[in-house]
């Protein structure tokens, strides 16, 4: 018993300390390595459109698995001249990494203060050549990467870049010299031209516009969109761009590909690194570029679970849906805990990437009021094989762009709502005691709300049993229900849409409700296409609900609804595990 005692201690004391060495390594001024131990180390030299947080660093960093490890010496207001100048550039030298990637032009452009600009064609070809020569010199292979582009669009709707005679000098000294090249600046313009104007603001952070245009050092005052720099966004966009590239011209690297991954146990008995869910959360790396995976072994664990937005890219898995779940049995009429939201739902995930996957969100309340199983306020997440069980408004997709895999959502009221962009794609969708599906609270500029693929739509006519959660209560059953309706409209623009979905007879013929507000009937967006079973009945829906043509049911595809200006694509994102039992 001691000695177990003492490993579990000792196992607990190396993933703090490891949480605690990679803390202090993001938070201090020097460059940040993603993993210890690797293989083959890849720097970064340049400006701030290739420092982490606000340029491509974070993003590329995130593409190489933990065999590689990423040093990022770049820093804002650098040119050419000042990076050599300050002696960042005999960092790289010294620290001998096998690669690095050289990029320079922003700050070598007329109109830099500090001496930092350069000419093309004679002092910035000198000291981009001294950095190749250099390189080769320590035994370091330069990777030479042309100018992100500015987005600076003049009339016709196309990007003219100010930095093309830097870009050329670039490409020409690649050609010469005979080092690979990646052309970021043709990249850039052809992937914010394919987005055009208004697109591309989701990649830019905001800066204040009493700066220079041309400045690039990003501002802290949100006030316009920076035209330069790049967002947590435009980093995960561009740096895979970057990193595909050079798999390109370094073949080599391409067997390297794949994410960092850090790995925390979870286990109500102690035989995991920790006991409850949000301690292992809390000990995820703040702000990580890699994959954080938690492994939830078999149990009953109790809310409210907090994934605050400085948490992302963390997975939370568990071996069987049926086997281990998170439990949470008060309601929005409850005390709700300190930090919680006011909803009070039993799980609130605020980080970006979140998947989850063989886990059940549960929410014992019971059917009077508002009771949350599970909110989602993030963006690319992903749920595979989970239950989500509840009664009213059980699963809150509020915003952002979610898919469902194979998952079994249950509840009576509302119980699927929110003005998120999601899917669920071959789910089954419970109703209990008849009720109201969706209540979908879709933006008028959003196309798409919740989507339906494949579905199974089942239900039954039990009520909620006051007494079975207080033997004592007064409280009496709601009288038993089967039909329900496909949802009504919380906000008038609401968009849901079946496809291919098969419908239980607890399906009111009619599909939809208006919410008592007939002006609802002219602006929410209800659809359906080649619903099957006994609750499909197209001649008896909604006049003002929408059966889809085939051209229309065409359009929804999930690289349509939820790919997004960053080209997301959930099913290669989280492959699904094996298929578990639902229930």
């Amino acid at each position: 018993m001691k000695i177990t005692r003492l490993r579990n201690a000792l196992a607990a004391l190396a993933v703090f300390f490891s949480a605690m060495a990679l803390s202090v390594a993001q938070s201090t001024a020097g460059p940040l390595a993603t993993t210890r131990s690797a293989k083959v180390r890849i720097a970064l030299a340049g400006d701030s459109t290739v420092t982490d947080d606000a340029g491509w660093g974070r993003g590329f960093a995130n593409c190489f698995n933990d065999d590689v490890q990423v040093i990022n010496f770049s820093r804002g207001g650098r040119s050419s001249k000042s990076f050599i100048r300050e002696g960042l550039w005999q960092k790289v030298l010294d620290l001998k990494p096998d690669y690095v990637l050289i990029q320079f032009g922003h700050n070598d452009q007329p109109g830099h203060p500090g001496d930092r600009e350069t000419d093309p064609q004679t002092t910035y070809k000198q000291f981009m050549t001294q950095y190749v020569d250099e390189a080769r010199a320590a035994g370091i292979k330069p990777v030479l990467v042309t100018s992100l582009s500015r987005r600076q669009w003049s009339d016709d709707g196309e990007i003219h870049s100010t930095l093309v005679p830097y870009v050329e000098v670039v490409k020409q000294l690649a050609a010469d010299k005979h080092v690979p090249l990646i052309d970021l600046h043709a990249r850039s313009i052809e992937l914010y031209e394919k987005l055009g104007k208004q697109a591309v603001l989701e990649l830019s952070p905001m800066k204040n516009p009493d700066k220079k245009p041309n400045s690039d050092t990003p501002s802290t005052q949100a006030i316009v969109p920076d035209g330069t720099h790049l967002n947590a966004k435009g980093s995960d966009v561009v740096g895979p761009i970057v990193a595909e590239e050079l798999k390109k011209v370094v073949p080599e690297l391409a067997a390297y590909a794949g994410a960092k991954t850090m790995a925390l146990t979870v286990a109500t008995d102690g035989s995991g690194d920790f006991k409850t869910i949000q301690e292992a959360v809390a000990a995820a790396p703040q702000n990580s570029a890699t994959r954080v995976v938690i492994h939830i072994k078999p149990g009953m664990y109790q809310g409210p679970i907090i994934v605050p937005k400085n948490k992302p890219n963390l997975t939370v898995e568990g071996d069987d849906a049926a086997t281990t779940s998170i439990t949470w049995s008060f309601n929005v009429n409850d005390p709700i805990p300190p930090g919680s939201d006011k909803f009070n739902p039993g799980v609130q995930i605020l980080g970006d990437d979140f998947h989850a996957s063989n886990l059940t969100f549960q929410n014992t309340s019971g059917d009077h009021g508002q009771a949350l199983a599970l909110r989602v306020d993030s963006d690319r997440i992903v749920f595979n094989h989970c239950r989500i069980l509840g009664w009213q408004d059980t699963l809150m997709v509020n915003n952002g762009r979610h898919y469902f895999k194979d998952c079994y959502i249950e509840g009576r009221v509302d119980f699927i709502y929110g003005s998120a962009t999601a899917i669920f794609d071959h789910c089954e969708i419970h109703s209990k005691n008849g009720g109201h599906i969706t209540a979908a609270s879709t933006a008028q500029d959003r196309p798409f709300g919740l989507v339906f693929l494949n579905c199974k739509l089942t239900g039954d006519a039990t009520p909620w049993n006051p007494a079975a959660n207080n033997p004592a209560t007064t409280e009496q059953a709601k009288k038993p229900n089967k039909m329900a309706d496909l949802g009504r409209p919380w906000r008038p623009y609401a968009s849901v849409t079946y496809i291919n979905c098969e419908m239980g007879d607890h399906i009111k013929p009619q599909g939809w409700d208006n919410w008592r507000n007939p002006a609802n009937e002219k602006t929410a967006r209800y659809a359906e296409y080649s619903s099957t079973g006994p609750g499909a009945n197209p001649p008896e829906r909604a006049a003002w609900s929408k059966q889809l043509t085939d051209a229309d049911a065409a359009n929804y595809t999930i690289e349509n609804i939820l790919g997004g200006s960053d080209h997301w694509n959930p099913t290669a994102d989280a492959p699904p595990p094996p298929l578990l039992p639902r229930r």
